[in-house]
């Protein structure tokens, strides 16, 4: 994939059979020029190109902007605020124990420690409802391990965040639950079906790509329990299933035919990509390829009829909407989704339970409820930001990436699929799912 130009020293021109897209990667405006247009362009100005571009805002005069400080400017005039507000959501970790042993799991599992205790849940949902009083909704996401091995805690949650959305003025309780899928008891079904539950299970792909890295404890793959139960959960009525899809050394290459099997073998019409965490301090994947697959994919998916969610959809939404897609650790609320974790303790950052500067207890929150900026990032930390065409998009590593990678200066992998992520966004015509 060629890097784009820099035309005047403010806008990406992007080039392709003949075509381009200007962007500004500042204010995400951009504009389609054909091959005519592209050869007016590259004329002595002023042409009736320059003059055209100049009415839609694209100048050449004037020095070419610091677009570190353009941004933060541009940010400041939309609104936009990092800081979050409270917490309207909670990841309950239950229990690291688990029934499989996942090789890329970012949980340490079947360590030994505690479970949550009723004592634990009760004291962690009480926060998160008072967070929330007259809110229209919280979360509550059931996580491990494996979730479902302490069903007896998920029933009890539920009842009593039944119990104190009611003295609290909350209209609505969203329940999911992300679980490997292995095993489903006709309680738990029902349950889940009772309450509207969205089930989250963690697939990779075919047996062939899922059990090199997802095996049951005794080494045995589960793939045709996983089916079973995928199909069980199908069937019932009410619940919203989808998979999770993680992007790993055995379906990289393979993630469009990867996505076609979960379509159209398994009958899960919504696939989550979750985002590469940087591991032993660096991303493991290659920027590029991943979006590129990425995108592959999820043209697979909308031609099956599926759905198809992941980072790459910030490129899309930020292009579509000309607004920065900076915040990735908020909601669009300004709220922010943490993690309950045993002990009393919840981590601002809701897949990071271990970074020191994230965890705090339930009361040190409630005491001091400015410890949530702590998950706030910081937009384009390092010079290098303001030369990138995903400015306004990725705007440098988040505050979890920080701490994984020891530091400000984003992976150079993380940088080539943001890069990559914009130079397909940029000519992409499926719209916004």
């Amino acid at each position: 994939m060629a890097a784009p130009l820099l035309l005047w020293g403010k806008y990406f021109q992007y080039d392709r059979a003949g075509e381009a897209v200007l962007l500004d990667p500042v204010t995400l405006e951009s504009v389609l020029l054909d091959s005519g247009e592209v050869a007016d362009l590259a004329g002595v100005s002023p042409t009736a190109t320059h003059e055209a571009l100049a009415g839609l805002g694209f100048t050449q005069d004037g020095p070419a902007a610091d677009r570190r400080e353009a941004l933060h400017n541009h940010l400041h005039a939309l609104g936009f605020d990092p800081t979050p507000q409270r917490i309207s959501g909670l990841r309950v970790v239950l229990t690291d124990r688990c029934n499989m042993a996942c090789t890329y799991c970012f949980v340490d599992t079947n360590t030994g420690k505690p479970d949550m205790t009723e004592e634990e849940l009760a004291t962690g949902l009480e926060f998160l409802f008072e967070q929330n009083a007259g809110q229209e909704e919280v979360s509550i996401q059931w996580f491990g391990g494996e979730p479902t091995i302490r069903f007896d805690l998920m029933k009890y949650g539920d009842e009593l965040a039944d119990t104190l959305a009611a003295r609290y003025g909350v209209a609505r309780v969203r329940r999911t639950v992300v679980t490997n899928g292995a095993r489903l008891t006709d309680e738990a079904l029902d349950h889940f079906v009772q309450r509207e539950y969205g089930v989250g299970i963690s697939i990779d792909g075919p047996p062939g790509i899922n059990s090199a890295n997802r095996l049951l404890l005794g080494g045995q793959p589960a793939d045709d329990r996983i089916r079973r139960n995928v199909g069980r959960l199908i069937a019932a009525e009410g619940l919203h299933v989808g998979c999770n899809l993680t992007p790993t050394a055995s379906n990289i290459g393979r993630l469009a035919e990867t996505v076609r099997w979960i379509i159209e073998d398994l009958g899960l019409k919504f696939i989550y990509v979750n985002t590469p965490i940087p591991t032993g301090g660096e991303w493991r994947v290659n920027g590029a390829d991943l979006a590129r697959e990425l995108y592959e994919a999820r043209l697979t998916a909308l031609g099956k009829g599926g759905m198809l969610f992941s980072v790459l959809d910030r490129a899309f939404q930020a292009l579509d909407t000309r607004r920065p897609m900076l915040f990735d650790h908020m909601q669009g609320d300004r709220s922010l989704n943490a993690a309950l974790l045993p002990g009393n303790r919840v981590s601002v950052c809701d897949i990071n339970f271990t970074e020191p500067s994230f965890v705090h207890t339930v009361d040190e929150l409630r005491q001091n409820p400015g410890l949530l900026t702590v998950a706030a990032k910081k937009v384009a930390p390092i010079p290098a930001c303001g030369d990138c065409p995903a400015l306004a998009i990725c705007g440098g590593p988040s505050r979890n990436e920080q701490a994984l990678i020891g530091g400000d200066t984003p992976d150079p992998q993380m940088c080539a699929f943001y890069t990559s992520t914009v130079a397909i966004a940029v000519w992409d015509n499926t719209g916004v799912q």
